[in-house]
């Protein structure tokens, strides 16, 4: 895995995003929304009833599903308040996956309550690739005078210009992982699908040479898996050769840089390399396209935020009419309204909403008010 040279950090309305890069590739990417809980965040929670058949309880924590946290022995009283740090935010019909935390809790604090925000990206970053950063491109102004703040003096802070996620080719990253299909150098790819028991990853070798592929893969894979923050059981079918029980040890070195441990079981009887990664924060896909492999309505409100301010900005209008599928208007009008004022804020004029019918969800039109 190629070593880290670059951050980006880009505030847009209601978000900030985050994108470590080595040379012109994505290494990792972070979502902060203001809006959604994130891992590493501590909450004061209070215990609910015990997980039918587990050792654990239910956290209630005043943001929607009950987290589950494991226990060991006796669980205390019910209504109980324990702090709690979020592993993995709610995803589908599951709630937060929590451990306890070590936290002061300030005199009088009432649960449920977020005691302490989730650690800064752009800050575990440098602390863990400061001799090889040489750069920390951020945007806009605001965000770079807060980024210096944060961090020491040493750290090599400069401001961009625009969307720094689009101009250092991030966002087109980004939309490459969504997809299933990674290309190799020599011509071949893997194939990377996901379903709710494990994440088969397929090789395939197209013209070149399969012990070729296999060891691009290999490289590919450990990429791939941090990038897209793939977690959990993970299967890869690597092309038979007589040389393929080498690739188990080649993957291990290729994922050892990454800081989220993985667990390579070693190959299954049918060849395949299996292995675990731990799972912490949601993965890229779970946070844009949900359970359902769609764009979720909040990810593609973000994103009408974000080109209606480029809008605003680049056609010097005074406000901007925005047009979207119902369930991204009701978005942008319900939870996410903090958002859509902070993008008011920002062109210091008016983004009026309005509502098609007929438009598929990640449809949408900006134009003058």
């Amino acid at each position: 895995m190629p070593a880290p040279d670059t951050i980006l950090v880009q505030r847009s309305p209601g978000e900030t995003r985050y994108a470590l890069l080595a040379g012109e590739t994505l290494i990792e990417v972070a979502h902060r929304r203001d809006a959604a809980m994130q891992a590493g965040a501590v909450y004061l929670g209070r215990i609910g009833a015990g997980v039918p058949g587990v050792a654990a309880v239910f956290i209630e924590l005043g943001t929607g599903l009950s987290g589950v946290l494991p226990m060991k022995g006796r669980a205390p009283p019910q209504g109980t308040a324990v702090p709690v740090v979020v592993i993995v935010p709610a995803r589908g019909d599951k709630g937060p996956e929590l451990k306890p935390a070590e936290a002061e809790v300030p005199a009088g604090a009432k649960a449920p309550t977020l005691l302490k925000s989730a650690p800064e990206p752009v800050a575990d970053w440098w602390q863990c690739y400061r001799d090889g950063i040489t750069s920390i491109v951020c945007a806009p102004r605001r965000e770079t005078a807060r980024v210096k703040a944060l961090l020491d003096q040493d750290a090599p802070v400069e401001e961009g210009s625009g969307d720094v996620f689009a101009a250092y080719g991030v966002d087109e990253a980004i939309e490459a992982a969504l997809g299933p299909i990674v290309p190799l150098p020599s011509g071949g790819s893997l194939i990377i699908e996901s379903t709710a028991a494990v994440v088969a990853i397929d090789i395939n070798s197209g013209a070149a040479d399969p012990t070729v592929a296999n060891k691009e893969a290999v490289a590919a894979v450990a990429v791939e898996l941090r990038r897209r923050n793939i977690a959990g059981h993970i299967l890869v079918d690597i092309i038979p050769t007589r040389r393929r029980s080498e690739f188990p040890r080649l993957l291990a070195d290729a994922l050892s840089p990454d800081p989220i441990a993985a667990h390579i079981a070693g190959l299954t009887p049918l060849g395949m390399i299996e292995l675990t990664r731990r799972r912490v924060g949601l993965s890229l896909a779970e946070i844009l396209t949900g359970v359902d492999g769609a764009l979720t309505p909040a990810s593609v409100a973000y994103k009408l935020l974000r080109d209606a301010v480029r809008f605003a900005h680049d056609e010097k209008a005074a406000g901007v009419t925005a047009t979207a599928a119902p369930d991204v208007v009701a978005a942008l009008q319900g939870p996410l309204r903090a958002a859509l004022d902070e993008a008011r804020d920002e062109i210091k004029g008016e983004i009026t909403l309005t509502v098609r019918e007929d438009f598929a969800r990640p449809r949408f039109e900006i134009k003058r008010a």
